[in-house]
């Protein structure tokens, strides 16, 4: 027996039994990270044309994978949440201190990875001012992060009204993205404005606030405003609870077949439910124009996301999915996460792989090529990393 087929059986032993659809649908969403995120640095600008077929599929297909993140997470923590009886005092539940612990590491880990050590030394050693901006951005784990606290926030709520927890996220999760409408009217409004040339710069919001603050919602670096992500998350999270109630009949092909038929009635009829919620909301006097249709893209992806699970539910039912090398990649996500932004994009040391060098003149093949064989690195670093990881422990103890 090899190494790594004893460590993935003492790791099924331990843990209570997995949904493996979960893990597959985490492995597709890292693969599909990794590959854009290597291939989007290293593709000549010469093969983005944006009327091209091809590059038009590779971009809309890896835009559902944030979705599918950002679900997923909710989705599990959640299970996991709700795994204690329901009814248990909040602070009493185990999965809250792990919950907060969660936060706080995806809080540091986001805005220490955004720092660049190597050009904070350069502009110490020359004198020069350190351009902090960066820094200051809110990305994808800091944006998890909020996602989380607000998920433990509305299980409190739900705790507090006897209303179940899938209700009460679920509703979370639509009014989160009610507000997205809103935000993205405004954005949108302000970026014409600018285009037009009847602004000199965007008007930030919330207006006069720190930075950083800026940045969670609408800012210079917004690159996951919560507003939009962390309803995913909520939608994953009512899922997750829904789930946990319902294990009995989760692997059936019903189950599955709803998920499905939910995300496809949902991209198939996205733009008519936006438009009528709109008209409601204008007949009622809540908002004088619409807004809602700005949520177009975020809910394709969120159906989109939908028929994924419910296909890999299906699948799950059909055959039986090894616990192999491709699922250990779903259940490591936060570490390849890390490691793959400081060797790409040269997060915290600010030292990482020379891939911008090569970007003016590389073909899509070249690019995949590269792509490939980078992410078949990361494939062998999860296949020992459990032996890293206590390898390093036993380092540390000394």
């Amino acid at each position: 027996m090899s190494i790594l087929q004893h460590d993935l059986e003492l790791q099924s032993k331990k843990k209570e039994t997995r949904l493996a659809f979960i893990d597959l649908a985490r492995s597709i969403a890292i693969v599909l990270m990794l590959e854009g995120h290597i291939t989007g640095e290293l593709l000549s600008a010469a093969y983005r044309a944006e009327n091209g077929w091809f590059y038009q599929l590779w971009r809309q297909v890896h835009g559902y994978t944030s979705p599918l993140f950002f679900t997923i997470s909710g989705l599990v923590f959640s299970y996991l949440l709700t795994k204690e009886q329901w009814g248990i005092a909040f602070w009493k539940n185990p999965r809250i201190k792990k919950g907060l612990k969660r936060v706080v590491e995806l809080l540091l880990w986001g805005y220490l990875l955004q720092f660049h050590f190597r050009n904070f030394i350069i502009c110490q050693w020359e004198g020069s001012d350190f351009n902090s901006d960066w820094f200051m951005a809110f990305h994808v784990l800091q944006s998890i992060a909020v996602a989380l606290f607000l998920l433990m926030f509305f299980y409190a709520l739900s705790a507090l009204t006897r209303i179940p927890f899938y209700i009460v996220a679920a509703m979370a999760g639509v009014m989160i993205f009610g507000l997205n409408g809103i935000q993205e009217t405004y954005i949108r409004a302000q970026k014409a404005l600018l285009a037009s040339g009847s602004i000199q710069h965007m008007d930030y919001w919330p207006s006069h606030a720190p930075r950083w603050l800026q940045n969670m919602f609408f800012g210079m670096y917004s690159e996951f405003a919560f507003l939009r992500f962390s309803g995913y998350a909520l939608i994953g999270g009512a899922l997750g609870h829904f789930i946990r109630i319902n294990q009995r009949h989760v692997l059936s092909f019903t189950f599955g077949f709803t998920l499905f038929a939910l995300g496809y009635v949902l991209k198939r009829d996205v733009y008519f439910l936006l438009e009528w919620i709109d008209l409601q909301l204008m007949d009622w006097g809540i908002q004088s124009h619409a807004n809602q249709m700005a949520n177009k893209d975020s809910l394709i992806g969120l159906s989109m996301v939908l028929c994924l699970l419910g296909l890999l539910v299906i699948l799950n039912r059909l055959v039986k999915i090894p616990n192999n090398l491709f699922l250990k990649m779903g259940q490591n996500t936060f570490p390849i996460y890390i490691i793959h932004v400081m060797l790409i994009y040269e997060g915290l040391l600010g030292i990482g792989l020379p891939l911008e060098q090569y970007k003016d003149f590389l073909s899509p093949v070249q690019s995949w090529a590269i792509s490939l064989f980078i992410v078949s690195w990361f494939f062998v670093l999860i296949a020992y990393w459990e032996r890293i990881k206590m390898k390093w422990q036993i380092l540390i103890k000394r």
